[in-house]
C-alpha cells in the first residue's frame, strides 16, 4: 500500500466505523423486537389459559352455589323434616338419578319418601328453581364437569351428550345449556379445546 492508498483508507475509516455502528444498532433493535414478540406471545397465551380456567371454575362454582343455597322459608314443615329432606336432596344431587329421562316430581317424592308439596317447596327454596329447572341445572352441571374433566367426552357429538344428560332432544339440551351457561354447547366446547391447544403450545 502506497502513501496515497493509506491516506484514503484513513479518510474512509470514520465512514466504515459509522456504517458498522449503524449495523450493530439495527441488529440489536431487531433482536430486541423478536425477543419482545416471543415474550409477549408467551404471556398472552398464559393469560388466556388463566382466564379460561377462572371462567370454567366460576361456572361450576355458580352452579354449585345455586344448588347449595340455604333454606330460609317454610310452609309449616318441621325443622327435622326440612333437614332430612335437604340431606336426601344433597345425596340425590351426588347421584346420577337426575340423568334418568323419566324422572318426575312424583317419582322423586316417592324415592325420597316424602310428598310432592313438601319436596317442591324444599327444592324451590334450596335451589331457587321449580322442579324441572332444578333437574335441568343438575344435568347441565353434570355435562360441564364431564367436559372439563374427561378428555374423551369433549369429542362426543352434542346429541350424545344430550342423551347422556337425560334430555329428550338435542334442541332441549342446547336451549338449557345456553340458558344456564350463557353460550351454546359447541361454543363452550370450542373454548375448552382452544384452552388445551394453548396449554400444549406453551409446553
Amino acid at each position: 500500500m502506497n502513501l496515497l492508498q493509506f491516506e484514503g483508507a484513513v479518510e474512509n475509516m470514520p465512514y466504515i466505523f459509522h456504517y458498522t455502528n449503524i449495523n450493530s444498532i439495527l441488529n440489536t433493535v431487531i433482536i430486541t423486537m423478536i425477543l419482545g414478540y416471543f415474550l409477549y406471545s408467551f404471556y398472552q397465551k398464559k393469560n388466556i389459559n388463566t382466564n379460561s380456567n377462572i371462567k370454567d371454575n366460576q361456572i361450576i362454582t355458580v352452579l354449585s352455589n345455586s344448588i347449595l343455597s340455604p333454606l330460609n322459608n317454610s310452609i309449616g314443615i318441621s325443622k327435622v323434616t326440612k333437614q332430612d329432606l335437604i340431606k336426601k336432596l344433597i345425596e340425590f344431587e351426588n347421584s346420577d338419578i337426575f340423568l334418568e329421562k323419566n324422572i318426575s316430581l312424583a317419582k322423586l317424592s316417592s324415592y325420597l319418601n316424602t310428598n310432592t308439596k313438601y319436596l317442591s317447596h324444599i327444592i324451590k327454596i334450596h335451589s331457587d328453581r321449580e322442579f324441572n329447572n332444578y333437574i335441568n341445572l343438575l344435568r347441565i352441571q353434570y355435562i360441564v364437569n364431564k367436559l372439563n374433566d374427561d378428555s374423551k367426552f369433549i369429542n362426543y357429538k352434542i346429541s350424545v351428550m344430550a342423551d347422556e344428560a337425560g334430555f329428550s332432544s338435542h334442541s332441549k339440551f342446547t336451549q338449557n345449556f345456553k340458558l344456564i351457561i350463557g353460550e351454546s354447547p359447541s361454543s363452550y366446547i370450542s373454548k375448552i379445546k382452544n384452552k388445551k391447544t394453548h396449554l400444549i403450545d406453551t409446553i
